[in-house]
């Protein structure tokens, strides 16, 4: 009976401080994009959008093949806000890097080759 009520002493704790710090703590997860080679005159965009409900600080990253950062742009989406990094081939980009506040189910993002006024040629999404 005793180690009946301190187990359930201690699920109530447990419960009790998970709800306390659940609100209080800032996730942060990393999404990738699968590399994608733009060339010629074609360009390379990194696309994210805030699917939450809330607004959220995102970061985007375009990376070289070497993981060198070439472009860095950064700053909160309101919900259902899209943000857009666009770098020309001539600069080697190869991949996009998203740092996000949240769950991995708050945001989706993509990579893209385009081509102007021609559109977009390939799209792959970022895990």
């Amino acid at each position: 009976m005793i180690l009946e009520r301190s187990c359930t002493f201690a699920m109530m704790l447990g419960l009790v401080w998970l709800a306390g710090t659940a609100q209080a703590e800032t996730f942060s997860i990393t999404l990738v994009t699968p590399p994608l080679v733009a060339e010629g005159s074609s360009q390379l965009q990194c696309h994210l959008v805030n699917v939450s409900g809330e607004g959220r600080s995102a970061v985007i990253e375009v990376l070289a093949q070497d993981g060198t950062v070439l472009i860095t742009d950064g700053g909160t989406l309101d919900p259902g806000e899209a943000a857009v990094v666009t770098v020309p081939a001539s600069s080697s980009p190869r991949y996009c890097k998203f740092l996000v506040e949240g769950w991995r189910v708050h945001f989706r993002g993509s990579i893209a080759v385009r081509v102007p006024g021609q559109g977009s040629l390939s799209t792959l999404p970022a895990q």
